[in-house]
């Protein structure tokens, strides 16, 4: 157990990506980097549960009962899908109304003068 914590500390940083967050275009950068990542993850996992779900309604073509119950799970995976797609746009309609900036900051990388000028 203290190996798995002490490997956890240690990798801590490099998930966080070890940025430091210094105004709120960069607080703002980084909670839509998460927020966009949850959403793709409940997105991916709403139409697997939805794809799940009709292949079970197919297979049970014999049980009048049983494809009741998974018709109701397959419209609930539709219904979940349009939500978390509904809350993924409403977020965007207000990052794009107040103006936040949400791109990721641009470095400016140091030239090389070649040929070396002599004075």
């Amino acid at each position: 157990m203290k190996k798995i914590i002490a490997s956890l500390v240690v990798i801590a940083p490099a998930l966080a990506s070890a940025q430091a967050i210094t105004d709120v275009n960069s607080l703002t950068y980084k909670l839509t980097n998460i927020g966009n990542t949850i959403i793709e993850i409940l997105i991916a996992f709403a139409v697997l549960y939805i794809i799940f779900n009709v292949v079970k309604y197919i297979m049970a073509a014999e049980d009048p009962e049983k494809r009741k119950a998974l018709g109701g799970a397959v419209l609930w995976g539709i219904v979940g899908l349009f939500v978390i797609l509904s809350i993924w746009g409403l977020v965007n309609i207000l990052s794009n109304t107040f103006r936040t900036n949400t791109n990721a900051p641009i470095q400016n990388f140091p030239t090389l003068n070649y040929p070396p000028q002599v004075p």
